[in-house]
């Protein structure tokens, strides 16, 4: 049976650097975000077809940042072209502006396309969103601690899983941002999941080896328990593949995205962090 005090550095030392991460760019206001968070404009072209290099287009003749993507149907085949602008209240002239300047590039290509719709979100609220969206994951986490001492009523255990739980989100916060993976409606429900994921496994690892302590071995529970919990996280992380594979929606490939990135910590914090804690509480008689 593999000590998992011997690994114990490496988790510590990447959830140090994740708080690091995390703190520095939201300090610096680098942390990447949706138009819904930050405020902005959408443009949607519904074609079978889109233009290559509208982004450049945009930013060449309105000095503004965009960037274009596809969304596609079950098959595969195009739906529409969308265009984000990250600039809080665009004018009414802009607007104007910017789609006949599309309009303009579909028909200089021949290219067929229906009426174009623009949807701006203003900066209020946006912050306001984004503001809501915090105290969502923050309260969510709150009371999930609360229900985790009530439940073990015991400071270390207890506290190994918060420790595991709080690791899980600001290391994925911080793959986000390393990534490039923005933070938006999406991801704030994945990380919302994620609380309730990265418990999953903690509380069933806890609840073996405190109600298990002396009925068999403490190797044999920790096996057990070892095979149960990666089965679990197995399963979930292959559901969300899945899901990658075969979604056609931003919203749900963030959301698969973003819970894989965390369970996929959650398997370090679980079964390094975690057991690390619980081993040494339990082989030291519940000191």
């Amino acid at each position: 049976m593999f000590d998992p005090k011997k690994l114990l550095p490496i988790p510590v030392l990447i959830l140090l650097l994740s708080v690091a991460v995390s703190y520095m760019s939201w300090s610096a206001g680098t942390v990447p975000m949706g138009v819904d968070l930050q405020g902005g404009t959408v443009i949607i072209i519904p074609t079978g077809q889109p233009v290559e290099g509208l982004e450049d287009i945009i930013r060449q003749d309105f000095a503004l940042e965009a960037k274009s993507s596809v969304i596609k149907d079950f098959s595969g085949a195009i739906k529409q072209q969308e265009i984000v602008i990250n600039k809080k209240g665009l004018s009414s002239e802009e607007e104007k502006g910017i789609k006949e300047r599309i309009l303009r590039e579909f028909e200089s290509q021949g290219i067929e396309h229906g009426a174009i719709f623009v949807e701006s979100v203003s900066g209020f609220f946006s912050e306001m969103f984004l503001r809501e969206s915090i105290k969502a994951v923050v309260f969510a986490f709150l009371f999930m601690a609360v229900v985790v001492f009530v439940k073990f009523k015991s400071f270390i255990p207890s506290f190994a899983v918060v420790l595991s739980a709080f690791a899980d989100i600001i290391e994925t916060v911080a793959a986000m941002i390393v990534l490039g993976i923005e933070l938006s409606k999406g991801s704030i429900v994945a990380l919302l999941l994620l609380i309730g994921y990265s418990v999953d496994t903690d509380i069933m690892l806890t609840s073996r080896l405190l109600k298990q302590r002396g009925r068999k071995g403490l190797d044999e529970t920790i096996r057990d328990a070892m095979y149960t919990g990666l089965t679990m996280s197995g399963t979930t992380i292959a559901a969300m593949i899945i899901l990658l594979l075969v979604s056609t929606s931003e919203l749900l490939d963030s959301i698969a995205t973003v819970i894989i990135i965390g369970l996929l910590f959650d398997l370090l914090n679980t079964w390094v962090t975690n057991l690390s804690l619980l081993k040494m509480y339990v082989e030291g008689g519940g000191r």
